[in-house]
């Protein structure tokens, strides 16, 4: 199946008016990130063929240290290559890559100087580049209720391209195919083994198959998997490593937290990005929290093969599908794993959660800014240590 596609113009520039009305502004952005790349360069070379491209187009790329300071430079940097003039007069095409505006690090409200310069941009979009003067912006994720997405769907070309979702059916057999390859390479793992192989390979067979065959050569005649042997052999996928801490978190054993956070951190990730990701968990938590509260999803099924089911009555699919995220989609093995973690806490304890590692992101990042690494151990010991004093019971 081909990647979602879709691709939306301003209403009051209609395709036979182009030629009078070129548009300036085009947005790409998607989880399938070859064809979105591909999508955006083709755009540019569109705009900008490569014998004009030495005097014509500016591409811009942001710090990969993303925090408030970073962000309010990259979107000066970005209005200053709008608004300087053409080489001699031609047209000009600004190329900006990996676009900050959209991640919800730096999701525009949440600091008073990103919001401010995220305006003044917004602000000057909207009255009009100078002629001759194209900004292409490329980005993976896209918030739809920023002024910013907007801004781009009133004025600009919007092309999306996302992966398509498995079928559920494709998805649910995913752990027994991991666990015949295991089979077929002599080697066994625990469910808690299991757990942690597949939190860091990931969830595509074929990565998995991968790593099973490293590990086969790794033990020589040994087949039972060991964590030791998944920490040192299983390379975290980038999405796996920020997704380690949070499953470590969302435990509620700190002793554990706090190991995974000093190894990451010792390895060189970014506390901020840390606490973004965990944010992004434990909204997931509030969220399946509340479902299971609300007996909208059950689990079912023994440790190994446990299942996350879905009973959504009418109004509830409304309220689902309002959010930014539905809970219902996604990995079922990730899901029941969540689901499961949801269940242990109310979702008032998700919610103050969320509260505090928002509190704690600011601490980083804010005018009186602390010391990144210093603040996420402080927060986390101080959330989870709770659970060592406190006599409150989980939910059940």
């Amino acid at each position: 199946m081909p990647p979602r596609k879709s691709v939306q113009q301003n209403a009051d520039s209609p395709a036979d008016a182009r030629t009078k009305n070129p548009v300036s502004l085009f947005l790409v952005y998607g989880t399938d990130d070859l064809s979105a790349t591909r999508k955006a360069d083709e755009i540019v070379a569109r705009l900008c063929p490569p014998d004009e491209q030495a005097f014509g187009l500016e591409t811009l790329d942001p710090d990969p240290d993303l925090n408030a300071d970073s962000v309010c430079t990259f979107l000066r940097n970005v209005m200053e290559a709008l608004l300087t003039p053409p080489f001699l007069g031609g047209a000009k095409t600004v190329y900006v890559r990996n676009a900050p505006f959209f991640n919800p690090m730096v999701e525009p409200g949440k600091f008073t100087s990103v919001k401010e310069e995220t305006d003044r941009l917004v602000t000057r979009l909207k009255k009009g580049l100078p002629d001759g003067v194209r900004l292409v912006l490329l980005t993976r994720s896209v918030h739809k209720a920023t002024s910013f997405f907007k801004t781009f769907q009133s004025l600009g070309e919007v092309h999306a391209f996302d992966e398509p979702e498995q079928p559920r059916d494709v998805q649910a057999g995913f752990l027994p195919q991991v666990e015949q390859r295991l089979a077929d390479s002599g080697l066994s793992m625990s469910g808690d083994v299991m757990a942690a192989f597949l939190d860091r390979a990931g969830y595509g067979l074929r990565h998995v198959s991968n790593e099973i065959e490293k590990l086969s050569l790794y033990l020589g005649d040994r087949k039972k998997v060991t964590l030791e042997d998944v920490y040192q052999m299983v390379a975290p996928v980038r999405e796996g490593k920020f997704w380690e801490f949070a499953d470590a978190f969302c435990t509620g054993n700190l002793p554990h937290a706090l190991r995974v956070m000093h190894r990451l951190l010792g390895q060189g990730e970014n506390a901020v990005g840390l606490v973004v990701s965990l944010q992004n968990r434990l909204r997931d938590m509030l969220i399946l929290s509340d479902c299971l509260k609300r007996r909208w999803a059950r689990l079912s099924g023994g440790e190994r093969y446990r299942k996350l089911d879905w009973n959504v009555p009418p109004d509830g699919e409304d309220i689902l599908a309002a959010l930014e995220k539905d809970p219902r989609k996604g990995h079922p093995f990730a899901q029941a794993k969540m689901a499961a973690q949801a269940a242990r806490f109310p979702a008032s304890r998700w919610f103050r959660w969320l509260h505090d590692a928002v509190d704690a992101q600011s601490a980083m990042t804010g005018g009186d800014a602390v010391d990144p690494a210093l603040a996420l151990e402080i927060f986390t010991t101080r959330t989870l240590g709770e659970l060592m004093t406190s006599s409150a019971k989980p939910a059940g």
